[in-house]
């Protein structure tokens, strides 16, 4: 292990000696209440732009930046963007080709079959070169607007663009909220972070921890737009540079302005490594230890939940191990197993849970009548424990046996 941090610590500090500093402007607009304020936020935002000149490196505004506002109508949110959207764009290529910078936007992609929350990547000559899509959507946006989730419902790895030899990694707004994705992007080493957000709820302490949270946990720096919720407001906003130490660069709270910060994308913060090893990135250091089999069920096998699952899924019913692994491995979504309360039920959910926890949507069969509320409290615990409540469905043929395991579990559908 020492041998490894030591190597990783003198690429680094390699690394860094060739870097050169870049200045990176953030954008930060007034998110509107009403639809001329919307329009007067939008002039603004075109007009910043119009103001950026040569010298600059990275220019990152917030997401949604084509619709800086509320918007009571459903129906107005995409018909805005198809309006402001391509102006925006067009804005932003011309800017980046004027400036000679990268600009990085967020922007509704209604070129899609679906539109799809997209951050649109532009290279110093105005060439659009790359788009991330937002990889956590809430529900607003797939159930209000109508935006495409189907990209979060699978497995992807993160996006990486190497440009200018600076490797860059994306965020979007509410996926700043899973730290758990934060180590996953760290292993793919990435310089700078860009978080293109319309966050408006935190107040500034939380927004400073999470935006500090994730710049030490990623080894990067964080470059990150959002949008101001008045001049006085005391949430929302808080477009900054954040170091990977964790130290903020700079921070606009809630002004409607832009911000300069110069940094080198490639010095990195070391951290004493202890135990006699030499400093390491704080990503590497926690890797050597991660023992991800302690932890919620994760990776590419999970599938998504049942409220998620169509249903017309694939089904397969055993009361062998082996075989509901080879289903699942085969493509089956949903398992259905017996459990007896005369046999050793418990060893048996408890080896099932162990290999096969939210892999299938499983269709517990509780059979039989004589389950004690003791048994159906542990049955159900066994469940909560593997982190599977959002993934089981209960059959029971007995009455009572139904009414009392509907009392211990109203999260597990009991059918």
């Amino acid at each position: 292990m020492k041998r490894i941090l030591t190597i990783a610590a003198l690429l680094l500090s390699a690394a860094s000696a060739l870097a050169a500093p870049m200045k990176a402007r953030v954008i930060q607009p007034l998110f509107a209440q009403d639809r001329p304020g919307l329009d007067k936020s939008f002039e603004w935002t075109i007009k910043a732009l119009d103001k950026c000149k040569p010298g600059l490196d990275i220019i990152v505004l917030p997401e949604f930046s084509e619709v800086p506002g509320a918007t009571p109508d459903p129906a107005d949110f995409l018909k805005i963007a198809r309006e402001y959207g391509p102006v925006l764009l067009n804005a932003c290529s011309e800017t980046a080709r004027r400036c000679k910078a990268l600009v990085f936007v967020g922007c509704i992609d209604t070129g899609c079959e679906v539109p799809r929350n997209a951050t649109f990547v532009y290279d110093r000559e105005g060439n659009l070169i790359g788009k991330y899509y937002k990889e956590h959507l809430t529900a607003g946006e797939w159930k209000k607007y109508g935006l495409d989730k189907s990209t979060n419902m699978e497995w992807t790895k993160p996006l990486m663009m190497d440009i200018e030899g600076v490797r860059y990694a994306f965020l979007t707004c509410y996926d700043f909220y899973f730290y758990e994705n934060y180590s996953n992007i760290a292993r793919w080493k990435p310089d700078v972070i860009i978080g293109c957000s319309h966050q408006r709820s935190d107040p500034f302490r939380a927004l400073d921890i999470i935006n500090s949270f994730c710049a030490y946990n990623t080894g990067a720096y964080l470059v990150r737009a959002s949008v101001s919720m008045g001049r006085r407001s005391k949430l929302g906003g808080c477009s900054c540079v954040v170091a990977p130490s964790g130290r903020i660069l700079g921070n606009l709270r809630s002004r409607v302005r832009w911000m300069d910060v110069t940094f080198d994308p490639k010095e990195k913060y070391l951290k004493p490594a202890g135990y006699g090893n030499p400093p390491a990135m704080h990503s590497e250091y926690i890797e050597i230890g991660r023992r991800p089999w302690k932890y919620r069920p994760g990776g590419s096998a999970i599938c998504p939940p049942l409220a998620e699952m169509p249903e017309d899924r694939i089904r397969f019913h055993s009361n062998d191990l082996g075989e509901l692994g080879a289903a699942v491995a085969n493509g089956a979504q949903e398992i259905s197993f017996d459990l007896d309360p005369s046999g050793d039920w418990e060893g048996k959910l408890d080896g099932i849970l162990r290999k096969l926890s939210c892999h299938a949507i499983m269709d517990i069969h509780v059979n039989g009548s004589g389950w004690d509320d003791d048994a159906l409290k542990r049955l159900c615990g066994l469940v909560f424990d593997f982190d599977a409540v959002g993934h089981t469905i209960f059959t029971v043929a007995d009455d009572a046996v139904r009414g009392r395991l509907s009392e211990q579990s109203p999260g597990i559908p009991c059918r």
